[in-house]
């Protein structure tokens, strides 16, 4: 009897969570919706925790942009590097990573990180997605995860995320549920096709996805 008792507390904690994790969603949905602002600073630390690595491998993200060695890619928004990481690899010496952020406070963390790895071929920026700090077709790659929606004005960002890019490079977007900004896979493909990019490949899932797109 006592056991049955503690697996029906148990089983209406749960319930009661999960109740409260939708219900602060929803909320924070309603809130972006009308504020814009990025996910400050301090919380790159908790959303490169271990269990976002287990629902969203970095390495098989990663592998999923396109990347090749030599290649040199732009990342926006790198949060804490999980994905700034695993591409340099890819990449290799003979390729670059360059990682641009609004926050001068996620590159300053960034650049700890990278330091005490010892990686040479990353190189972060304080920039925003409306005017990136860098020539026409400088990259064979441009990505970002969990970043676009926060735009408030994503047609404008996407156009120089296309200004950047070489002829025929590719576009990688990439999301996660339960982020607050979270998009359905066919809003981010809308999006992007709008802004003049053609959809190439998804892979993933509907609560963990990356798009390709080719300029």
């Amino acid at each position: 009897m006592t056991g049955n008792l503690f697996l029906d507390i148990l089983a209406w904690a749960g319930i009661i969570f999960a109740c409260f994790l939708f219900f602060l969603l929803v909320v924070l949905k309603i809130v972006r919706h009308y504020v814009h602002f990025p996910a400050p600073a301090f919380v790159t630390v908790f959303i490169a925790s271990r269990l976002r690595n287990v629902s969203q491998p970095p390495n098989l993200v990663a592998s999923w942009l396109g990347l090749e060695k030599g290649m040199k890619a732009l990342e926006i928004g790198p949060g804490y590097g999980t994905f700034t990481v695993q591409a340099s690899k890819i990449v290799g010496e003979s390729g670059e990573i360059h990682a641009l952020d609004i926050q001068p406070k996620v590159i300053k963390n960034l650049t700890a990180k990278i330091e005490k790895l010892g990686t040479k071929n990353i190189f972060l920026v304080v920039g925003d997605a409306y005017n990136l700090p860098f020539g026409d077709k400088t990259f064979d790659v441009v990505f970002m995860v969990a970043v676009l929606e926060e735009i408030p004005d994503r047609q404008r960002a996407l156009a120089e995320c296309k200004r950047v890019l070489k002829d025929g490079g590719l576009l990688c977007v990439g999301e996660l549920f339960p982020d607050p900004d979270y998009p359905l896979m066919k809003t981010v493909i809308k999006e992007c096709e709008k802004a003049g990019f053609v959809f190439e490949k998804k892979f993933g899932s509907w609560w963990h996805y990356l798009v390709r797109f080719r300029k």
